[in-house]
């Protein structure tokens, strides 16, 4: 999945001048923690993003968080629909509610096309404490199930982290 077509999903993501160490990001108020990924994931850098890694066979996972702006009384679905404006001939396949971090998350799956480009997405979406956090797969259709299992170790460790936490 090119870097680009992150950038373009990327919609919630804010500038990032922050540091990822230890499975932690953080920058300014905002800290998280993700579970790990394997040595086939390397860090990619994306215009507007926090966090995003791309598999050398394909697919891209990233997570960003933001503590500002008018989106923050919006429920759950309408934040992911946000995620998927521009994408093109969507078809959704599942959105479920759960928790995530010990608190309300809606988890989507779709597929659709973004530039003429055939696309397939798992995303997550939550609120906790005055933050909205987006967590996103976007591979092609034919990685999207080889990569889940990666994404959800990713998610399994995600949660935020306190400010004075190391």
């Amino acid at each position: 999945m090119p870097a680009l077509l992150l950038a373009a999903l990327c919609s919630g993501c804010g500038a990032s001048s922050g540091s990822f160490a230890a499975g932690v990001y953080r920058d300014g108020a905002i800290a998280y923690r993700v579970g790990a990924l394997g040595s086939q994931w390397r860090r990619i850098h994306v215009t507007g993003g926090q966090l995003a890694f791309h598999h050398d066979q394909g697919g891209t996972i990233s997570a960003a968080a933001t503590c500002e702006g008018p989106d923050h009384d919006a429920p759950l679905d309408v934040l992911t629909n946000h995620l998927l404006f521009g994408v093109e001939h969507r078809v959704e396949r599942s959105r479920s509610a759960g928790t995530l971090d010990g608190r309300a998350a809606l988890r989507t799956r779709a597929d659709g096309t973004l530039d003429g480009v055939p696309i397939a997405l798992d995303l997550v979406v939550l609120e906790r404490d005055g933050c909205i956090y987006d967590l996103q797969l976007i591979a092609g259709p034919t990685a999207i199930n080889a990569r889940r299992p990666d994404f959800d170790r990713f998610l399994d460790g995600f949660g935020r982290v306190k400010k004075d936490a190391p």
